[in-house]
């Protein structure tokens, strides 16, 4: 890991220990496995709907925080859960134990999936956590390099506009904290996380990346975009001038689903044969 990765790992530790609702599980999936589908779906915001899981090689990318890592192994897919996070690895390491879920789990920097062999997974779903890089388009390349043909890679971050306007309300309209064009992390003037009388310190390093260098980079990876989304969670709004009633205006996230097209017969074959010539043959003339 580099620092950046080091330092946010410290962030998500230490908001993970204070019980940080984005850090655990939140809410209680049912026991019937069509209304458990229901609730992944919820979770997922319909992306992946279409998809049978059973029988699917699935990774959860940077999924220490949510349901989805259980509801995908539950469902009957083969999951593996991946996080920069000891700690949230640790809190659904014991949920999966005490729910008798099978679960692989495995701690690392999403920008080096090496452990990881080429087409091994199904799906990758992502969520939310592109923002805690600066290199997104390492971490597409990674994922484009574990997808199998045929696969799907649904991700989303924070949008990069809206990350540049939170905290700039001015009594008459919100300003920018960076120029769109910069890759330096966004500054921010609270490093204060609240969620009712939690209140936890903790800077985390956070990069607005922009739609045309994710959707190159899986241009760059040949995944094939289908699917582009921005959105607020809600629609109630804030306090004026606050992130809530920002994100009435801007939305506050984006989402991006590709996918690894599968190879053409042709080529399959061009290869297979390529494999199985001897060295040492060499063309006739």
């Amino acid at each position: 890991m580099d620092s950046v990765a080091e330092h946010n790992q410290r962030m998500w530790d230490r908001l993970a220990a204070a019980g940080i609702p984005y850090t655990r599980p939140q809410g209680t999936p049912p026991n019937d496995a069509r209304a458990k589908r229901r609730f992944l779906d919820e979770l997922t915001f319909g992306r992946i709907k279409d998809i049978a899981l059973r029988g699917m090689r699935v990774l959860s990318l940077a999924g220490g925080g949510g349901w989805d890592p259980i509801l995908f192994a539950e469902l009957g897919a083969e999951t593996t859960l991946f996080d920069l996070s000891p700690k949230q690895l640790a809190t659904v390491r014991a949920l999966a134990k005490e729910r008798g879920t099978k679960l692989r789990v495995v701690q690392g920097d999403m920008r080096d999936l090496s452990r990881f062999k080429r087409s091994e997974f199904d799906l990758v779903y992502h969520h939310h956590s592109l923002v805690f890089v600066p290199d997104a388009a390492r971490v597409i390349k990674e994922v484009a390099r574990v997808l199998a043909a045929g696969g799907m890679y649904v991700f989303s971050t924070m949008h990069p506009v809206t990350l540049r306007m939170y905290e700039t309300w001015t009594g008459t309209g919100w300003g920018f904290k960076q120029r769109y064009f910069e890759s330096s992390p966004v500054p921010r003037k609270s490093a204060t996380w609240e969620f009712g009388d939690v209140r936890v310190e903790a800077p985390t390093l956070e990069y607005a990346h922009r739609f045309s260098d994710l959707v190159n980079a899986c241009v760059r990876a040949k995944l094939v975009v289908d699917g582009l989304w921005e959105w607020s969670p809600n629609d109630e709004g804030g306090e004026p001038g606050s992130d809530d009633d920002l994100e009435t205006y801007l939305p506050a996230y984006i989402a991006i689903r590709a996918r690894r097209l599968p190879v053409a017969a042709s080529t399959a074959r061009r290869r297979a044969a390529a494999r199985s010539r001897p060295r040492s043959a060499k063309r006739s003339r």
